[in-house]
């Protein structure tokens, strides 16, 4: 079945679509806009600039405006204390009335939008680029093939008030604005107008379905919703212990290709409204071929096998850590498919069956939506391939959405002179169908889980979906490579030497065709070329990490934060502490 989609460029009827970027000081002393950029979605070749806030305000408040900025958190907040300064009240009812504004900050402190009713009575909607294109300015030029690239500027000289901008911080801005606003205009032609990919995708597979969504996929009351949720977990990050925090020597990297889509489109999954049964050990029958269970068991890792069992909100179990022993009994929620792989590790001895909720099963729910974003993927380039790539990987998650929807809230704090974000009054919508998330993502580390086991003496690392290879350390069952088959195990690149010392931290020594099969093109493509990857840590200090600088709490400059002053807000550097 076709994908709906819209013609029009525009999202909103009667409103312009733009795409702006503010350039600020970096100084909490004179924290404030000096230039501005203004691009046109309908046509990109259109930008207008301008020096100030104010002058921002009197132009975009001089008609209705969806008006986007790469990263609304940050230029969304001189915004905030510019309203709050001018007299503008803050409102959290659906209708926003004259020198009114609301918006939509989640719990976590990310911006979605903030919506603005000028006193000449025309609306502008602020809106955040970064999640329809969840990647940097720089990056959304390459994936998109844009002729543009992302300039450099001086961002610490001074500009005093009245700056007029060079024709040098013109093209800057200019080249920020038109990418975005480019890619934009890609993803509104193909009926991209929500907020967010994720609800762009979830709309777009309501439509395939149609009133078959609802029939397949009843909303479920929040008390069964919550207990569902409990069996929701991520990816599997896990670094061998034999082999951690110890150089190694040759491997390669493997990378399944498109996990959760591989999932969706191969496995049975859950449907329609789930029986519970309160007692009793769970089975699976051609009815009910599914199941979450809640249990309280001990355990212990069984020789020679990875651990996949994670305990959090536990006062004696690291949360981030994979245990390989339970000593004393634990209470957990788990699907069918992880505790059969947890009885294949562990010598499990489960104490009780406090209750299980039954699902019908059924393959096929995303055939239609996979098939149909896979053949674009394949066919294209550029923009749509990307739109492609971010419709298979952005569905699934919506629908394990929390229905806690408490959002933060705008207030002006006279005495601080700045703009804080305080917690709202709770706030709950309906779950869409959590167990569809949880036993999507349950059959996706099942099989990482299982492909590391099966290479386990050459294993050195996974996450979510990709293995890290020993060679010559015994080959292990054979697996599926291929370089574009749904599910199969694409070869990334070989490393030279590794050295991974704990989840979401490692780096690697890329051996002598690591430049060509990353597709890197570096000034020196023949040189030594060391890849990081430590959570938390940004890419300027990554490029420059070594095996030589793993030292426990060694410090690097580089890591910027955000910090709010009177006038908006300043990225101060915070550096970045090594905890190993």
């Amino acid at each position: 079945m076709p994908l709906p989609r819209k013609k029009a460029l525009s999202i909103g009827q009667n409103k312009r679509t733009w795409v702006a970027d503010f350039e600020t000081t970096t100084t909490a002393e004179d924290c404030r806009a000096w230039g501005w950029g203004l691009c046109s979605v309908e046509n990109p070749e259109y930008v207008e600039f301008g020096g100030d806030m104010h002058s921002f305000i009197e132009r975009i408040s001089a008609e209705s405006s969806i008006t986007y900025f790469h990263n609304l958190g940050f230029d969304g907040s001189f915004i905030l204390d510019h309203l709050f300064r001018e007299g503008f009240e803050f409102t959290d009812e659906k209708s926003v009335g004259f020198k009114q504004f609301k918006t939509l900050i989640s719990k976590m402190g990310k911006f979605y939008s903030i919506t603005v009713r000028w006193e000449n009575g025309m609306l502008t909607e602020f809106r955040d680029s970064l999640k329809k294109l969840p990647m940097s300015v720089r990056n959304v030029a390459k994936a998109f093939k844009l002729a543009q690239v992302k300039g450099e500027i001086d961002y610490h000289s001074s500009r005093p008030v009245g700056w007029v901008m060079t024709d040098e911080e013109r093209e800057y801005v200019k080249n920020d604005v038109q990418i975005v606003a480019r890619a934009l205009q890609v993803q509104i032609a193909e009926g991209m107008t929500r907020l967010t990919v994720g609800a762009d995708s979830l709309a777009q597979y309501k439509g395939i379905m149609g009133k078959d969504f609802d029939r397949h996929f009843p909303v479920l009351a929040s008390s069964i919703d919550a207990e569902i949720r409990r069996a929701y977990r991520g990816g599997w990050a896990y670094p061998n212990k034999r082999y951690q925090g110890k150089i190694v020597g040759k491997g390669q990297v493997f990378d399944v290709n498109s996990l959760y889509p591989w999932v969706m489109k191969s496995k049975v999954l859950p449907y329609g409204e789930p029986l519970y049964r309160s007692n009793g050990v769970p089975t699976v029958s051609d009815d009910y071929p599914l199941y979450i269970a809640c249990i309280t068991f001990v355990a212990k890792i069984k020789p020679d096998h990875l651990p996949c069992i994670q305990i959090k909100n536990s006062s004696v179990f690291v949360a981030t850590e994979y245990t390989e022993e339970v000593n004393e009994p634990v209470t957990m929620y788990v699907t069918n498919v992880d505790l059969d792989l947890w009885k294949e590790h562990y010598d499990i001895d489960i104490l009780s069956y406090n209750g299980s909720w039954h699902f019908h099963g059924l393959r096929g729910f995303f055939d239609g939506y996979i098939d149909h974003w896979m053949r674009i993927k394949e066919e294209s380039d550029g923009g749509k391939r990307l739109i492609a790539k971010l419709h298979l990987n952005s569905l699934y998650g919506k629908f394990a959405t929390n229905p806690d929807v408490t959002a933060k809230i705008p207030i002006f704090d006279e005495e601080k002179d700045i703009v804080r974000l305080i917690e709202g009054p709770e706030e709950k919508r309906n779950p869409v169908y959590t167990a569809m998330g949880v036993f999507i993502t349950s059959y996706a580390r099942d099989l990482t889980i299982r492909t590391a086991q099966d290479h386990f003496d050459r294993f050195v690392y996974a996450d979510t979906d990709s293995l890290h290879l020993l060679i010559g350390i015994g080959e292990g069952k054979s697996f599926r490579v291929h370089p574009t088959e749904l599910g199969a195990w694409k070869r990334e690149y070989g490393f030279k030497a590794g050295l991974f010392i704990r989840a979401k931290a490692y780096t690697e020594l890329g051996d002598e065709n690591y430049h060509r099969d990353v597709g890197c093109k570096c000034d020196t493509p023949s040189a030594d070329h060391f890849s990081t990857h430590i959570a938390g840590m940004p890419e300027s200090i990554a490029s420059k990490i070594t095996f030589d600088s793993y030292r426990d709490g060694a410090t690097f400059e580089g890591k910027l934060a955000p910090q709010r002053v009177p006038g908006g807000i300043v990225l101060r550097d915070v550096g970045f502490t090594m905890n190993l």
